[in-house]
């Protein structure tokens, strides 16, 4: 795998100035993992790392007090994470899946940091990551604060269409396998009224859903 030809398409890494590029690139790891392993969970303080999610798709979570899973997103290819830890040095926020086989790069944290010392301009480079992961968290509380649950699912929905849609002819096809208990983890309802509110929608034939895939 040509690491060097990922990293030249990625937007962040590229706005970085040459010199820092080129130190990251020398000291990119690649790592493989299988569907449903686990990558980080919470209160992890070891081998921290900046990771580029090159390939498949992962599941961020948290166990809340009733000790569900709720899904705080997903990470797909092109998607950076790991930067909180780098920047604070403190233990992780949050379990970290994986749906199905993934491809990441990663920089160790001593890596990160030395080059910020170097070249300060990196640390900017590093918010701005958090900064984007702020906003959405913002539009997450937003819709939960403002909308009805059948409009959090349609939003969700929409989210999922535009980052995993593949469209054939008048339909578009979700390409990620989302079970109803997992939507209601996401929107932090059960999968009893996830069911409902998809039956609605499959009789008035705005969607249809199948062994976990939305169409």
């Amino acid at each position: 795998m040509n690491i060097n030809h990922y990293l030249n398409q990625d937007p962040w890494f590229t706005q970085l100035p040459d010199n820092v590029q080129a130190v990251l690139a020398a000291n990119v790891v690649l790592k493989t993992y299988q569907k449903r392993q686990m990558i980080q969970t919470v209160g992890d303080h070891e081998a921290a790392a900046l990771h580029l999610l090159l390939a498949g798709t992962m599941r961020v979570c948290n166990i809340n007090a009733s000790g569900n899973g709720v899904t705080l997103t997903h990470l797909s290819s092109g998607d950076w994470f790991g930067e909180i830890s780098i920047l604070d040095d403190n233990p992780r926020t949050h379990d970290a899946w994986t749906m199905n086989k993934v491809t990441l790069l990663s920089i160790p944290r001593g890596v990160v940091m030395q080059t910020a010392q170097l070249h300060p301009i990196l640390y900017k480079h590093l918010a701005l990551i958090t900064c984007q992961r702020i906003r959405k968290a913002f539009d997450w509380i937003n819709d939960a604060t403002s909308l009805n649950t059948s409009a959090r699912l349609a939003s969700t929905i929409i989210g999922l269409v535009e980052t995993y849609g593949k469209q054939t002819g008048d339909t578009i096809k979700i390409d990620l396998r989302l079970s109803q208990e997992e939507l209601g983890f996401m929107l932090g309802t059960t999968r009893q009224t996830i069911n409902k509110i998809i039956q609605r929608w499959q009789k008035q034939a705005v969607l249809d859903m199948h062994y976990g895939f939305i169409t």
